[in-house]
């Protein structure tokens, strides 16, 4: 084997990564070149012109575009000024207005950069005195306001507020400034004689004048017509994490974010409106910038502290215009820009600690100790009550034929003893942590009055509650946008980021989860040997002899075997607007996503495995990954009023691919634990995965207003996509929207208690294409790759095993998308101004769904994958809000919200009525009822004797002991007709809320999240924690609750029982009992900030300095004794399956703003 390859694609990939991030780094040399280039150009004065019997206003207008000045006049003025002759070169601003205005019957003045132009007036009637006036502006709690427009009145004349809210502008003595700014009411102070003016601004509490960020567009709140919530990123930080999916949970109605496995750097799902596919994706259509990132995107790469906004597009009217992407939803996020024209520094620091927030505890040693005795005990007695004895000892039972779980453990009688100061190892406590999180990021912005830039760097930091797990980020953002001329607007954007994570397989697998681990670890055993070793494999050879849990040691595992994976991403994209006239705007978008990771995996020689002691043959994994996707886009834009009425018109085309490769490279016969890599290996085998899709899609949409009270909306998308079968490449997307805002009615009543009416209704479709690229194709293949079964067709030829090729998959060239039509009815209030109402009903129906439909075998195969199923969604939203409410010197503001959502499946496959899924068949998906329902056994008690089994009906193989099982349909048997549903994991109704609470300087944040009407079925807890059978240790809630008829004769837990487990406890593994309630109530967190005042911080040269301690997931109110009581699985058929699912962390932080 030549081992020398391996350091080369070492080298290799080394020299792309340095390659890659060269590139980034002459990336942000040339965007900062070109910033600083054009903001000198800019401000630069030297004049050049040339010009004979030129209009006044034509000069004036190329002199303005030269010198980079702001000019205020009347245009009335220069448009009767005579005709000029000028010629200066390289000349200065001043010298080329006394050219122009000499002889002229204007007169001019200049202050800052500001040039003034008046009619010339005589002495007896002179020009009111030009004020250049100075000043702040603040929001009620004294915070500066930056971007805040401020124009005098009757004029085009104006600025704009800096990032310290400050700002200069020259204005006659009786004129009026008008400030304003997007959330806040508008304010009017005249010009008297003052120089300096410092003003508050009030918060508009109707958010009607809130921008929307819509498809391909911006709409003002309200105009809106369509379902869509925003979140703005100062709510969403108030949760520090690693991604802005955890930031949302609980901030807008309909949209459930499940944390299921929350190890570092794994992404929660994201539900918007319920579950509307069976085996299809369900994730939604993400869209950072204008730029839509493909399903399966790690949402890590998105740093939330550069997160602007977020609007969820909920109802497919608003999101059809995405089309085949958007039936699971679509979330369009806007990062930050700049706010003003001076260069500004934000610096954001915050650190803590995390630790376990969940209620699982396990018995300890002596408990314990006592379970597995009982359990033994009982096994050997059941199976022949009449002869056995609990006080037969070990020969004694070996002599009545006693298998090996059912004799005692051999090392326990000190424990049953009581002796004091035995083994009695917390393993919770050794594999759970307290663990640190931080956070960097800096953030510099600024600009010109043509050019502005954002551009920003992150550094995040989140070790696990699990040991040697954590996740580091580093992440970035460039924005830039440039007027090139007065037609012409660049945009660029990009966003790297590299993940490194350490983690481990969440899946439940004894040999490599340390969560799932510690179930079966007892306690009587150490952690490390007494010189400090780790204590490698003790409980797999002890327990050997009576059979017992054969698990290697959870910190071992953590310790010794090696799970890395680093994520490489960057994307982006940039455009060119033209505008050639007031309304019109063409502009052509070309943006890519380039990604690749790397696996590294090694398990040394000297670890263990579940049933297999050290050592072991050591194995190895690398994975080499790439993906390539770029997009073209093409869109026109139209807008313009004819009195009352409003159009906006869109129209435009979209080109998408996307390829990528992975190879997995498994290596063993490594006989030096020393070389931890695949490069050790001497054995190798390769798996190598490909893949490539393409869409093209043509959009228009209309809006149309009405005297701003009618309101209209239709789109149209095309979609041609690779994906789907040869006869159904296309797809059609329609949506229509309607409003009405009654409130601009002459009828409507004029109060102040109701301010604010709309009603809006909206009908659309689209799309989910979230089926692989390769599904409508007959595919070939030779082996199951990842060690599945499912066929190999492999052959011996002579005396060689030889690869075999034969069909896999059939081919259906009538696959198309799945379909979502909605149709939504909503109204909008505002109360007093102050208060915001938004209400919604919607009902859709998701045809064509993907099923794996039976096939006859005599073609071949067993199933083939056709659009058969149909599945509804139907529920009520509500959101409320306020904010800037008074009491005295405090300022309050709330956020609430509420959802219901109720799912049925409509049809399946002709023929098929109901599809059952889970390890204990229990997830029932059934027409007529909804999507993986949990089934299962009513459990009413305890057989306590066999007389109470002999009289009544029972399932087959009760023992005492077990449970009394309810003949639900009274036919006098107790089998599977007797199996009812219990619910499933889509809770009946989550709802969230909020407040702020500020005074003087002091700001105080709350949010809370909850869910009502969820079943979550814990695997684990069902078939080991709390199922009596005396194999892995036992819960502490069961150990308290067990049934013994000496030791705990009230309790409500079937007896503890091993070798002697019957065939009816297995059964009732599904049943009431273990379908737990996964309702909670969670302060998502918590907040408070002090504002240091500007007169101290003025001092030290620094705009603003916030310093804050916050909590997340501070307290979780419930019943539920797993460890996440958001667990569930990747599969919509078993919704709602937990299997020690990595538990979400609390967390206390620390941190700091400060604004430079």
């Amino acid at each position: 084997m030549n081992f020398s390859m391996f350091p080369r694609l070492r080298r290799i990939y080394r020299r792309q990564l340095i390659k890659t991030l060269l590139m980034m780094k002459i990336t942000v040399i040339l965007v900062a070149f070109i910033c600083l280039r054009a903001s000198a150009l800019t401000y630069a004065q030297n004049i050049s012109l040339s010009e004979r019997n030129a209009p006044f206003e034509e000069v004036i207008s190329k002199l303005k575009k030269q010198s980079g000045y702001v000019f205020w006049y009347e245009s009335k003025l220069l448009k009767q000024a005579p005709a000029v002759s000028i010629s200066i070169r390289n000349g200065s601003l001043k010298q080329a207005l006394d050219i122009l205005f000499k002889g002229q019957p204007l007169d001019y003045s200049i202050v800052d950069n500001t040039v003034v132009i008046n009619k010339k007036t005589s002495r007896l009637n002179p020009l009111p005195a030009m004020l250049n006036i100075s000043g702040k502006v603040r929001d009620e709690k004294g915070l500066p306001l930056p971007n805040v427009t401020i124009t005098v009145k009757g004029t085009q004349k104006g600025t704009i507020t800096d990032k310290n809210g400050s700002f200069n502008v020259a204005a006659s003595q009786n004129d009026v400034l008008v400030f304003s700014s997007i959330g806040y009411k508008k304010l009017e102070v005249k010009v008297i004689s003052q120089t300096e003016m410092n003003v508050v601004l009030e918060m508009d509490q109707s958010q009607l004048n809130d921008v929307v960020v819509i498809g391909y567009g911006k709409q003002s709140r309200e105009k809106v017509t369509d379902a869509i919530t925003t979140v703005k990123g100062s709510a969403l930080n108030q949760y520090s994490g690693s991604n802005f999916a955890q930031q949302l949970a609980g901030k807008a109605a309909g949209v459930i974010i499940n944390d299921a496995s929350a190890q570092p750097g794994t992404d929660p799902q994201i539900v918007i409106r319920g579950i509307g596919t069976l085996t299809a994706g369900r994730s939604p259509l993400i869209v950072v910038d204008g730029f839509p990132l493909s399903e399966g995107s790690s949402l890590n790469s998105i740093n939330p502290q550069d997160i602007a906004s977020i609007d969820v597009l909920k109802d497919a009217a608003s999101a059809a215009i995405y089309g085949s992407r958007a039936a699971n939803g679509v979330i369009l996020i806007t990062s930050k820009k700049s706010s003003g024209d001076k260069v500004s520094v934000s610096l954001d620091v915050y650190s803590g600690l995390q630790e376990r927030n969940d209620k699982h505890q396990y018995a300890d040693a002596y408990q314990s100790a006592q379970f597995l005795t009982e359990a033994r005990d009982w096994a050997y007695v059941s199976k022949d009550p009449n002869n056995r004895n609990i006080s037969d000892d070990r020969s004694t039972r070996i002599g009545k034929g006693a298998g090996l779980r059912e004799l005692r453990l051999n090392y326990l009688q000190p424990y049953l003893d009581h002796q004091p100061g035995l083994t009695n190892t917390d393993w919770s406590d050794e594999v759970f942590r307290t663990a640190p999180m931080s956070s960097y990021n800096l953030a510099v912005s600024g600009g010109s009055c043509k050019t502005n830039f954002y551009v920003s760097a992150n550094y995040f930091k989140q070790d696990g509650i699990v040991i040697e797990n954590g996740l580091e980020c580093y992440s970035g953002t460039i924005k830039m946008e440039s007027k090139l001329s007065r037609m012409f607007t660049f945009a660029l954007s990009i966003n790297p980021s590299l993940n490194k994570g350490r983690y481990f397989s969440n899946n439940a697998n004894n040999s490599n989860d340390l969560v799932s681990d510690i179930t079966i670890s007892y306690p009587f055993f150490p952690v490390y040997n007494a010189d400090g070793s780790l204590a490698i494999s003790q409980q797999i050879k002890t327990n050997t002899p009576e059979d017992g849990a054969l698990a290697e040691n959870p910190v071992a595992l953590a310790k010794k075997i090696k799970n890395n994976l680093n994520d490489t991403r960057v994307f982006g994209n940039t455009s060119l607007s033209f505008e050639p006239l007031a309304g019109l705007k063409f502009k052509t978008l070309l943006g890519a996503d380039i990604r690749s990771n790397f696996y590294d995996y090694f398990r040394p020689s000297d670890i263990g495995a579940y049933r297999a002691a050290a050592p072991q043959p050591a194995s190895a994994i690398e994975t080499n990954g790439h993906v390539y996707n770029y997009i073209t886009e093409n869109t026109v834009n139209y807008t313009k009023s004819f009195g009352l009425h409003d159009f906006d018109v869109l129209a435009g085309y979209t080109f998408q691919s996307e390829n990528g490769a992975s190879t997995i490279l498994t290596g063993s016969g490594i006989p030096d634990n020393k070389i931890d890599n695949i490069a050790g290996a001497s054995a190798y085998t390769a798996i190598s995965d490909r893949y490539q899709w393409s869409q093209i899609s043509y959009l228009a949409r209309l809006q149309y207003a009405y005297a701003n009270k009618y309101l209209l909306s239709a789109t149209l998308r095309r979609d041609g996509s690779s994906r789907f079968g040869e006869n159904n490449k296309w797809g059609n997307f329609p949506s229509v929207t309607a409003g009405y805002i009654l409130s601009r009615e002459a009828f409507f009543p004029k109060n102040k208690v109701v301010t604010f009416a709309k009603l809006r209704a909206s009908w659309g479709s689209a799309g989910n294409n979230q089926i692989g690229s390769y599904s409508s194709k007959a595919l070939i293949g030779s082996a199951s790759a990842n060690g599945a079964n499912d066929y190999n067709f492999n052959y011996v030829f002579g005396n060689t095993l030889s690869p075999g090729f034969a069909a896999t998959t059939t081919a259906n060239n009538n696959l198309t998308w799945e379909t979502k039509t909605s149709t939504d009815i909503g109204i909008d209030l505002a109360f007093f101004e102050k208060l915001n109402l938004t209400a919604d009903y919607y009902h859709s129906v998701t045809k064509n769904l993907l099923l794996n439909v039976p096939v006859p075998e005599q073609s071949g195969f067993t199933n083939s994958i056709q659009n058969i199923g149909k599945v509804s969604n139907h529920g009520f939203e509500f959101e409320l809000s306020a904010s800037n409410l008074k009491a005295g010197a405090f300022r309050l503001g709330f956020n609430a919200n509420l959802a219901t959502n109720e799912n049925k499946v409509l049809a399946l496959a002709p023929g098929q009525t109901q599809i059952i899924q889970g390890a204990k068949s229990n997830f029932v998906t059934k027409v007529g009822g909804p999507v993986a329902a949990l089934y299962g056994y009513n459990i009413t008690g305890i057989y306590k004797t066999q007389e109470q089994i002999n009289n009544s009906p029972h399932l087959t193989g009760t023992l005492v002991g077990d449970y009394l099982v309810a003949d639900t349909n009274g036919d006098g048997l107790v089998d599977s007709r007797d199996q009812v549903s219990y619910g499933t994991y889509n809770p009946k109704f989550t709802y969230g809320f909020g407040a702020n609470i500020a005074f003087r300087q002091f700001e105080l944040n709350l949010a809370f999240n909850g869910i009502q009407g969820r079943k979550i079925y814990d695997l684990g807890l069902a078939t080991l924690d709390e199922s009596g059978e005396g194999f892995a240790l036992p819960s502490l809630y069961y150990f308290q609750n067990r049934y013994h008829p000496v030791n705990n004769p009230d309790g409500i837990y079937a007896q503890p029982n091993l070798g002697n487990y019957s065939s009816a406890r297995r059964l009732t593994h599904a049943a009431n009992l273990f379908y737990y309630s996964g309702d909670y109530l969670r302060l998502r967190s918590a907040q408070l900030a002090y504002n240091l005042p500007d007169a101290l911080t003025s001092k030290m040269k620094i705009s603003h300095i916030r310093v804050y301690v916050s909590a997340n997931n501070l307290f979780t109110w419930t019943k539920f004794r797993g460890y996440n009581p958001d667990a569930t699985s990747n599969s919509v058929l078993t919704d709602g399956l937990s299997n020690a699912n990595y538990p979400v962390a609390r967390s206390f932080i620390f941190g700091a703003n400060v604004i430079f």
